[in-house]
């Protein structure tokens, strides 16, 4: 039995006795994952154009941002793709590999700052190109190296840079030819700082965005859930636990009682964040009493009703958690007092009911040995607010979760 608290904390982090949620309001979307996320893997393999900025831009799990003081040899820096003004027959396109398989529920297309040399148009299709005998995968669940495409551009994601007319045909050929291409987002016109929302349900890894025919895309976001099958991809016996608290293996936040600086879902990403705004934080929290005192029984700030909270939907069911970790890397003045993770057994509950409060609902730490009960949903509450960077429930999956 061991909770690793200690070794990954900025401060005297403590842990509580049970805690209720409050209701809240959810947005269905904000359990989604970003499949498009550099942060997750995702990568482009190819692109025509990067004359004023590099389409690995697009992958970027932060905002897009704007100097207006900043220029560079090519002109403007702008944060985000952009290609120079087409001149030549066809149109601008690149090639982004997804950093986990999936679903995609909705594609975001973001030109924010791109306020007069926006893309006029994009299409979006999706494939699924999984590995081949021979192939090498690159671990973890994430996607495989692939050669099929031919030498890579050797100024890939360089400023300045574009490809041959050669390697543009050698690429869409190699392209059109290896996968079946489903139209994910047909033609669709953009405006500046246009997001067009469209859905799909087929699981994909690679998608190909047209810009019609150049110009600039500030982000490129994939929403959907994470396709993983356990059974064929992971060897139980080789690997131990799984951290089923990791975006990586398709773990999802669900919702939380407040976001003011940070979203639940940096809890689930890999590495530990480079800065506060890489983790999960609240505003402070009103219900504070005016005037702290310790509950001589526990040992802890007497704070009723003083607490905030994030629901997760773990990555496959657990058949019991044998390590917590608690990660307040970053937090530095404004990390929580305590803590108290909980799961739950509730494999069909709606979300919204279980952001509510429903689901038998236990303290995790009393009961950290393999021999546990099955959960499928964990909430993490925090005294009375503050920030946590990172969170990791290891343990066995004994079945996936269902659809």
């Amino acid at each position: 039995m061991l909770c690793r608290l200690a070794a990954r904390r900025c401060g005297d982090l403590r842990l509580r006795g049970a805690v209720h949620c409050r209701a809240i309001s959810s947005i269905a979307d904000r359990s989604l994952t970003n499949l498009a996320d550099a942060g997750l893997g995702a990568r482009v393999l190819f692109a025509t154009d990067e004359w004023f900025a590099t389409a690995d831009n697009l992958l970027q799990p932060h905002a897009p941002h704007f100097d207006s003081e900043t220029f560079c040899t090519q002109g403007k820096v702008m944060d985000g793709w952009e290609s120079r003004r087409r001149r030549l027959p066809g149109h601008d396109w690149a090639l982004l590999r997804l950093g986990l398989a999936g679903s995609v529920k909705r594609v975001e297309i973001d030109t924010a700052h791109f306020t007069g040399n926006q893309t006029p148009a994009v299409r979006v299709l999706a494939a699924c190109i999984d590995a081949e005998e021979g192939e090498a995968s690159r671990g973890g669940g994430e996607l495989p190296e692939t050669a099929w495409l031919g030498p890579p551009r050797a100024d890939l994601g360089q400023r300045g840079s574009c490809a041959s007319a050669d390697e543009i045909a050698r690429a869409r050929a190699a392209v059109e030819a290896k996968a079946e291409w489903c139209e994910l987002v047909p033609e669709s016109r953009l405006r500046a700082g246009y997001v067009p929302p469209e859905l799909a349900s087929r699981r994909v890894t690679h998608l190909l965005v047209d810009a019609l025919p150049d110009g600039g895309i500030a982000r490129m976001r994939a929403w959907g859930t994470v396709a993983r099958d356990f059974a064929t991809e992971l060897d139980a016996a080789a690997v131990g636990s799984l951290d089923l608290l990791s975006a990586l293996n398709g773990a999802r936040a669900l919702g939380c009682s407040n976001r003011h600086y940070g979203e639940p879902s940096n809890l689930l990403r890999p590495g530990r964040g480079e800065r506060m705004d890489h983790g999960w934080e609240t505003a402070r929290n009103p219900n504070r009493p005016a005037v702290l005192r310790q509950d001589p029984s526990s040992g802890l700030v007497d704070m009723p009703g003083a607490s905030e909270w994030c629901v997760f939907r773990l990555a496959a069911v657990a058949g019991g958690i044998e390590r917590l970790e608690i990660d307040t890397a970053h937090f530095r003045g404004n990390y929580p007092e305590s803590c108290l993770v909980e799961v739950c057994d509730a494999p069909h509950a709606e979300v919204q009911d279980l952001l509510e409060g429903a689901g038998e609902w236990r303290p995790l730490l009393d009961e950290l040995d393999s021999s546990a009960g099955r959960a499928t949903h964990a909430r993490v509450s925090i005294f009375p607010d503050g920030g946590i960077m990172r969170v990791r429930a290891f343990g066995r999956a004994v079945a996936p979760m269902p659809e």
